[in-house]
C-alpha cells in the first residue's frame, strides 16, 4: 500500500518551500537583511548567510516526512533565535529599504512569527498537538507523584508514589544519607529488581510502605521513616507533549531552570522520559528517620547519583508521568 498525504504534508510541503526560497534569498540579497543583525554580532554577512543555511536545511527536512519531527524541533528554536533579529529591528527602529515600521507593524509581525512556530510544530506533531505514542505499547508507563526534599540532617529523600504502573499502586523511597550511601526502599522484590536494573544503590530495604494523602499533602511510612509533605497548587502544565519535545527542547528548559533532567538513559540502557503535569512548591515537610527528627527541610545541596536526572534542588512535588522503553 503507498504512502497516503495528508494535509500535514502539503502543509509541509508549502511551507518548506516557502523557507527554501527565503534561504536562497538571503545568498541573493545578504545586503537587504544585514541592517537587522544586531550590532553585537560581528560579521553581519557572516550571520545572514548562517540564517540563510539554516532555513535551507530546515525548509528541506521538513518537507521529508521521516525527518519532519526533528526539523520541526529545530525550525521552533530557529524562528525563536531568529526573533532576536527582529527584535533588534523594532526596538532599535531599523529601516528596510529606507522605511521604518510603526508598533502594530512589529507586533502583528511577532503574532505571525508565533503562528509560524504552533503551525510547524502541529506539523511536525511534537506539541502541544500530540496523542498516542507510536511505541505506546512497548513502554512501561508510571502516573503519579514525584516529590523530594532535602534536610537539616544531610539526609535527601525522593518518593514515588504511583497511581498506575506495570505493578498496580505502591510507592517506593530513595534515600541518600549524609555520607552518600543510597537506599531504596521497596515494597517487595519484583520492584526492587526493577529499580535496581536502572538505578544505583549501595542498600536495599524490604518494607510496607503505607501512602496517604489529598491533592496537596502526604504522608508516607515504612519501618525506617515517616515522612509529611505538604505543597502548593503549583503550575500546571495543561498539554500534552510528545517524547520527542520531552527529550529536547523540554529537556533543555528542565536543565536550566530546576537541574533536572527529562530525558536519559538508565543503567542498563533503557530509554526513559519523564513527561511533567504539575510542579508544585513544597510547604513543608518532616521526616523520622530509625525515630529520629531529621530538622527542617532544605535545599539539595549535594546530588543523590541515583540515576541519569537529580531531583530538583528546591523541595519540590511533581505530578508526573514516567515512559520507560
Amino acid at each position: 500500500m503507498g504512502y497516503k498525504i495528508t494535509f500535514r504534508d502539503l502543509v509541509a510541503f508549502v511551507l518548506g518551500l516557502a523557507f527554501i526560497n527565503v534561504g536562497i534569498d538571503h545568498f541573493i540579497n545578504p545586503v537587504w537583511y544585514e541592517p537587522i543583525v544586531p550590532s553585537l554580532l560581528p560579521d553581519a554577512t557572516f550571520w545572514v548567510y548562517a540564517s540563510g543555511v539554516f532555513e535551507i536545511l530546515f525548509g528541506l527536512l521538513f518537507i521529508i516526512p521521516a525527518t519532519r519531527a526533528w526539523a520541526s524541533v529545530g525550525g521552533a528554536w530557529m524562528l525563536a533565535v531568529l526573533y532576536w533579529a527582529n527584535f533588534n529591528m523594532w526596538y532599535n527602529n531599523v529601516p528596510l529599504d529606507g522605511k521604518t515600521f510603526d508598533d502594530i507593524w512589529h507586533v502583528v509581525r511577532l503574532i505571525i512569527q508565533i503562528a509560524l512556530i504552533i503551525i510547524i510544530t502541529w506539523v511536525g506533531q511534537v506539541t502541544p498537538f500530540k496523542g498516542r505514542e507510536k511505541l505506546h505499547d512497548s513502554l512501561d508507563i508510571f502516573k503519579g507523584r514525584i516529590t523530594s526534599s532535602g534536610f537539616e540532617s544531610g539526609d535527601r529523600i525522593v518518593v514515588g508514589a504511583w497511581k498506575e504502573s506495570p505493578f498496580g499502586e505502591f510507592t517506593d523511597i530513595m534515600w541518600a544519607k549524609p555520607d552518600g550511601t543510597r537506599v531504596l526502599i521497596a515494597p517487595n522484590q519484583e520492584i526492587v529488581d526493577y529499580v535496581t536494573a536502572m538505578y544505583s544503590f549501595d542498600e536495599v530495604l524490604l518494607e510496607d510502605i503505607v501512602t496517604t494523602g489529598e491533592d496537596r499533602n502526604q504522608k508516607v511510612k515504612s519501618n525506617t521513616m515517616e515522612l509529611d509533605f505538604s505543597w502548593n497548587r503549583g503550575l500546571p502544565i495543561p498539554f500534552k507533549r510528545s517524547l520527542l519535545f520531552i527529550s529536547t527542547v523540554e529537556l533543555f528548559f528542565a536543565k536550566l531552570f530546576f537541574g533536572t533532567r527529562t530525558y536519559g538513559v538508565t543503567k542498563n540502557n533503557r530509554k526513559e522520559w519523564y513527561a511533567i503535569d504539575r510542579v508544585s512548591k513544597i510547604k513543608s515537610a518532616t521526616a523520622q528517620i530509625s525515630g529520629k527528627g531529621a530538622g527542617k527541610f532544605t535545599h539539595m545541596n549535594e546530588p543523590c547519583k541515583f540515576g541519569f536526572s537529580e531531583a530538583p534542588k528546591k523541595p519540590s512535588s511533581c505530578e508526573v508521568r514516567t515512559h520507560i522503553f
